[in-house]
């Protein structure tokens, strides 16, 4: 049953309407979950690492989509990263080459690193997605080095 709450004429006066036959057109976003996280992921350089970056959402419906916004501050010291998106434990968006961040210097180095994507989970129990990461050579990456916070969105949006 979907619940709409309008605005009387008196101020801050609401009074709901049930619709329980009411849908939404495909392409509304339904839900929006977000989570953050503020603690350090030290990466490893020779195999993908939890980076202990998780959230939960419950589709209403099977047949919606979800979409996943990721933003992690990253710090490291070395010449590139990665990290790649999972629905429990199975990978469903590892960036190519191209899309991580490389650099050729041996100093210090900052950026925001921002994943997207739109996913059938086909399910309506609870998803958990979370993210892993790779440090490339000798790379030493962590996530939120300097006290920045993590913050993963979802939209459940109408299918």
């Amino acid at each position: 049953m979907t619940t709409l709450y309008v605005d009387n004429i008196a101020p801050n006066l609401q009074s709901k309407i049930s619709a329980p036959n009411l849908q939404l057109p495909s392409g509304s976003v339904l839900q929006v979950v977000q989570n953050t996280y503020s603690t350090k992921a030290d990466l490893a350089s020779d195999s993908w690492t939890d980076t202990g970056f998780s959230a939960s959402i419950t589709p209403s419906s099977a047949s919606n989509k979800i979409l996943i916004i990721v933003t992690t501050p990253i710090y490291w010291h070395g010449n590139g990263m990665s990290m790649r998106l999972l629905r429990g434990t199975t990978p469903i968006f590892t960036p190519t080459v191209n899309y991580t961040y490389h650099f050729s210097t041996t100093g210090n180095s900052r950026a925001v690193y921002t994943i997207q994507y739109l996913d059938s989970p086909d399910s309506t129990t609870a998803v958990t997605y979370k993210t892993q990461g790779i440090g490339h050579s000798t790379v030493n990456a962590d996530t939120n080095a300097d006290n920045n916070t993590s913050v993963m969105t979802f939209m459940e949006i109408a299918g």
